[in-house]
Formats: C-alpha cells, structure tokens, sequence
C-alpha cells in the first residue's frame, strides 16, 4: 500500500504521538489518535521545554549508578524510589547498571544525534512557519561543586567528541551577563545549539496542523491490541476497530498494551516536577542546567519554569507534591538568586517512560511487526519526538531508515 493508502492508529495524544500523527497525514495516510482525558497531555507540558540536540549521551552511562546511589542515600530528590514503584524496579536498576559503559555510550551517541539533528531540522521548520517561538541565547550548564572545573571540562571533552559543539566559557563574564547566578557557579559550559520553548505551545501547533491535515482525535482508553501480518485490532473501553498499523505512543502505559500483544517493554514510570514562577526578577535570556543539583530552568513569556527529579512511582501516580516543590526552589538557590516570596503557578507533574539502557524504543514490535513502538525517551521526550514522528512514518512508508536509527528497534538485544 501506499502511504495514501494506509488507516493508522495512533495510541497516545502527548507530544510524541502527535509528531507522528503530524508526519505520518503529510504522507497522506488517515490516521487517527487516541487520547485519554481529552487535551491533558500528561507529561508533554510539565517538562522543562527543552530542545538539546547536544544530549547525545544516554542516560545509561558511566557514573550514573553512583549519582544515582548518592541522590537516594543524600535524598537530593534528583532520584528517588515510591512505595508505589513495584517489582519492576529491581530488574530495571540491574539492566541499567549493565549498561553504564564507555561501549554502550560509543554505541548510541551517533544514533541519538541522528534522532536529536532530525528533530532539530523540524523544529526551525516550526518557528519559520508558524508562530512557535524559542530563546534565542544558546544553552549553559552551570557548575558550583569543588569539582566544577573538572566536571565542565569532562563535559566538553565529552560531548565534541561526537560532534556537539560545546566550550567552556569565561567565568566572570558570564556571571556579569546573567545576574540571576550566583556567584556560588565555579564553572559554565555553553552549548551554542541548544535552546529552549514553551512546551505548551510546541503541543498546540503540532495538534492544530494534526488537524488542519484532517486527522481525527477520540477521547477514550484502549485496551487491548490484536495483531495480524495483515492489520491490527484495537479495542477501547467502548469501541473496536481495525487499522493497518498502530503507533504505540503511549509513555509510560506502553508497557501494559504492549503485553496484550505478549511482548515486554521494560519501561518504569520515573516521575518528575516542575513548577513555574511569573514573579523572578532578572530572568535568564536562556536555558539554565545546574548540573550539580540537576535542575532544568526555562525563561518563557509567562514565567520562569523550573523542572527536576527521577522518582521511581507507578504509572497511576500523578500526584503533584508541594513539599517537593518547596524542595526544588530551595535546591535553585543554591545557583540562582530568586526572591524570597513569589507566586507559584503551575505545579506539574509528569510521568516520564524511562529504558533501562536510555534509548527510546523507535520500530515494529517483534511479535507484532504492524504495532511501532514511539516510547521509552526518559526525560528527552520534548526534543526527540518530532525526529521520532519522522522516523516512524519512515517505517510504515516503507521509505529505507539508518543503520543508526535501527538501533532503537524494541528487537535490540537486551542486557
């Protein structure tokens, strides 16, 4: 069949499923989405609005078990574990560790930059064109340990390494450009293609040219799959119907359809927060990323969002947490002079779909060759879903994809 040719469901209405929607109508197919709770989006505007193609190192890499220990043990709340987590946690952390090598970082480097430059080239599209908007200072990381030297410069070394342009800039200066740093930051590192945007409004203008392409949007759960060389069945609590293919873009509740079609996705629900503050005086012109206390900051038109954490919960828990907000400004200060009474607006939270080895699952589903999986991208959810939408109407196209982008397949060997 043509693409012209070709009915697809997509399952989930967040930023990823949306991408695909998107590019899969512009190849002329009918697609329809399914969404749960209407235009909530979940996680997709609860995040820090970050579009990074320099985040090319998974976050399955040397190190990581040891911050993560540290988090847990010094309850930063950067990582953390809920009673509501379940048995999953316990074969996830080991598969996770497994995969904190220099091989496995060499290994996927090159096809995670594929993915971020394609998203990328899409995104400039979106601000040419319609009436997204982004920052327009490039990226700093900003350090305040005693390691902070050696951190930015690990930092660098790093990430040119694979081709992401990055430098460490001069102190001082820096400081003076952005007064809201403190002078408690030793270390900044830019990355001069980095930026951010309202994720808010990156959802509307996918959603509004999902629409203006004749794609069709249903408000309700799906249950169950049922798969055929030939075409899928999808059922919902109060509907059933068939489709040539399937996108499962589903985050973090992936898993349990994906095991209606007897298949395994080791996806944990990792939830983060975010909270945005109209009130902060001296907003950054840019992207701020205290790496020492792992916080994502964004200066958007409506006020100054902050985003942290990784905490292991299960995929029914939504709960914003205001002591973990609390948590989380008082954590900021440590780099970033904020006042010390400001209105808080727009407590979020979102449930992040994270891989045990830190590559999102792109690709057919073995048992299920007609269901492509669009899931598993922890917390870069934002920036790589419009080179997933592009990779994914790849596939069903049957145009040809790289030997990179193969290696997102859900079939990739498994530690």
């Amino acid at each position: 069949m043509s693409s012209s040719q070709k009915n697809v469901t997509v399952v989930g209405g967040g930023i990823v499923g949306l991408a695909c929607a998107w590019e899969l109508a512009k190849d002329g197919a009918s697609v329809i989405v399914v969404e749960t709770g209407g235009s909530s989006y979940g996680t997709s505007l609860a995040n820090a609005g970050w579009i990074s193609p320099s985040h090319i190192i998974p976050f399955a890499a040397p190190g990581m078990v040891k911050t993560g220990f540290q988090n847990l043990v010094g309850r930063t709340g950067a990582f953390s574990i809920t009673p509501g987590a379940g048995s999953l946690v316990a074969p996830w952390t080991l598969k996770f560790a497994r995969s904190c090598t220099d091989a496995h970082v060499d290994n996927c480097a090159p096809a995670l930059k594929e993915l971020l430059d394609t998203s990328m080239d899409v995104i400039e599209g979106l601000t040419e064109t319609t009436d997204l908007k982004r920052t327009n200072q490039p990226q700093w990381y900003v350090y305040t340990s005693e390691n902070a030297e050696a951190d930015a410069e690990h930092e660098v070394d790093l990430v040119t390494k694979f081709g992401v342009n990055a430098k460490q800039l001069d102190l001082q200066v820096s400081l003076d450009s952005e007064p809201i740093l403190k002078d408690t930051v030793k270390a900044i590192v830019e990355f001069s293609s980095d930026f951010g945007l309202d994720p808010g409004k990156l959802v509307e203008v996918y959603r509004r040219n999902c629409e203006s392409l004749g794609v069709t949007f249903r408000d309700e759960k799906v249950t169950a799959m049922s798969s055929t060389n030939r075409n899928v069945t999808v059922t919902t609590s109060t509907d059933s119907w068939i489709s040539d293919y399937v996108v499962l873009a589903a985050g973090v509740w992936s898993r349990e359809l994906a095991k209606t079609l007897g298949e395994n996705l080791p996806i944990m629900p990792a939830k983060g927060q975010s909270v945005t503050l109209p009130g902060v005086m001296n907003v950054p012109s840019r992207t701020l990323m205290l790496a020492d206390q792992r916080i994502a900051t964004n200066p958007m038109d409506w006020g100054f969002r902050m985003s942290t954490g990784f905490a292991f919960t299960s995929a029914n828990d939504m709960s914003v947490n205001s002591k973990a907000t609390e948590k989380l400004i008082a954590t900021a200060r440590q780099a970033l002079h904020l006042p010390e009474k400001f209105e808080v607006k727009n407590e979020l939270a979102g449930l992040r779909p994270a891989s045990p080895d830190g590559m999102p699952y792109i690709g057919p589903l073995p048992k299920a060759p007609r269901v492509i999986a669009a899931t598993g991208h922890g917390m870069l959810g934002l920036m790589m879903a419009p080179g997933t939408g592009k990779f994914v109407a790849d596939m069903i196209s049957g145009r040809s994809v790289s030997r990179e982008v193969l290696k997102f397949s859900p079939a990739r060997p498994r530690l």
